[in-house]
């Protein structure tokens, strides 16, 4: 395709939506504006290089009273569950656009209005699992009835994720201890004792055996390794100059990047060696930290308006995302891997890079933007199909695009 073609598709994902003001901290609430209800439309094909250009708004889903951090993703029945800063869980049909329950409870033991931290559809979706900080509650997905529970022992709950085939679930606790379960059955497989201070932010490599955990031990903050096969600890990670707050393995579980504040160090999952850092003082991980899918680059937030590209094998700088006009506050790539997302925390809206565009012998990189004039977003993603794009807006609102059907 011609790069004048592709500029102009580029551009003109411009996007209109209703106006606000700047993000406050999250749980964000009233007096911000909600959005508008819009009519649902009907989605046609996946979106790609090919057809950016068509990308359109696809609906809005307005039932949250505070911002959404977190999303799960139904790909057979093509369901979303939605979780905001109060705990508050909504599954919605994304087929319809229509809200089908609100899954958390009230928790009077902390006045909130909801529990849940993380939910999972488990592989073929025939169960959700709903992390709580007391636990984890496991329903049969086609009619939320819950599965038997057994005692497991669970305290506090400070992180959890789901295994890339859907099969596993891990959780990590305030001791720094790992429960593993059984996505089907709700069963804890395996509790690994901890170092006796605090776990989270748990990540399965791609290959579903490797899993890797923030904690920290008398010695200072570490990065623990676990085979999840028979809950032995691999290796802990140390040596950095700040505490780290984000992980992320590449597409084929060779290289583990872990960032810090002004600091990305990228290790050798074969023998856990430091293959290379990244160091600026503007580096924010938090932020955004994430290898692309061609296993070319990974990508790291920064305090300030623009992205990091490096290159992912050396680290060498390939070139920055600029004029975002705000902070990232998450970073996606389509299921392709032909697409970037990079969710800014400003009335800018959300970008959207064609990949091959930010190389760095290209020219020039191409972008459009979707919700300009919002409040800002707290976070967005593709769907796993990567028909949709779905941004958190400041105020509780989802923001859905994707190609309509015509």
């Amino acid at each position: 395709m011609p790069i004048r073609r592709l500029v102009l598709i580029m551009l003109c994902l411009l996007l209109s939506a209703c106006g606000g003001s700047a993000l406050p901290a999250n749980p964000t609430r009233a007096p911000l504006p909600t959005l508008p209800r819009t009519g649902w439309r009907l989605l046609a094909e996946p979106i790609s290089q090919a057809n950016a250009g068509k990308i359109a708004l696809i609906g809005n889903l307005v039932a949250h009273q505070a911002t959404v951090n977190r999303f799960a993703f139904d790909a057979v029945r093509n369901w979303l569950i939605s979780i905001d800063g109060l705990e508050v869980a909504i599954l919605w049909d994304l087929n319809t656009g229509q809200r089908i329950q609100v899954l958390s409870q009230p928790d009077a033991s902390r006045s909130a209005e909801g529990d849940v931290l993380h939910a999972f559809f488990s592989d073929q979706s025939e169960v959700i699992a709903l992390v709580t900080r007391r636990g984890v509650r496991f329903l049969r997905a086609a009619d939320r009835a819950p599965l038997p529970a057994e005692p497991s022992g669970v305290i506090a709950v400070t992180g959890a994720a789901l295994s890339p085939d859907g099969k596993l679930l891990a959780t990590t606790g305030g001791s720094g201890e790992l429960w593993l379960w059984d996505m089907l059955t709700g069963r804890v497989l395996r509790r690994v004792p901890g170092t006796g201070y605090l776990a989270e932010q748990p990540l399965f490599a791609a290959d579903n055996v490797r899993l890797a955990a923030l904690s920290r031990d008398e010695r200072g903050a570490l990065v623990r390794l676990y085979d999840t096969r028979n809950g032995q600890v691999l290796a802990d990670l140390r040596g950095f100059q700040a505490t780290p707050t984000a992980l992320a393995f590449n597409a084929d579980s060779t290289l583990l990047a872990v960032g810090a504040r002004g600091e990305v160090q990228v290790f050798r999952a074969s023998d856990y060696a430091q293959v290379y850092s990244v160091i600026a003082e503007e580096l924010d991980p938090r932020r955004g930290l994430v290898f692309s899918p061609d296993k070319r680059y990974v990508l790291i937030g920064g305090s300030g308006d623009e992205v990091f590209v490096q290159a992912a094998e050396s680290g060498t700088a390939v070139r920055r995302l600029t004029e975002h006009g705000g902070r990232a506050a998450a970073l996606a790539f389509s299921p392709d891997g032909a697409l970037l997302l990079s969710v800014m925390s400003s009335e800018r809206g959300a970008y959207l890079w064609l990949v091959e565009s930010i190389r760095a012998d290209s020219p020039n990189y191409l972008r459009g933007t979707l919700g300009a004039g919002q409040s800002g977003f707290l976070t967005g993603a593709f769907s796993p199909d990567g028909k949709l794009i779905v941004l958190a807006e400041a105020s509780g609102g989802l923001i859905f695009y994707g190609i309509p059907r015509e």
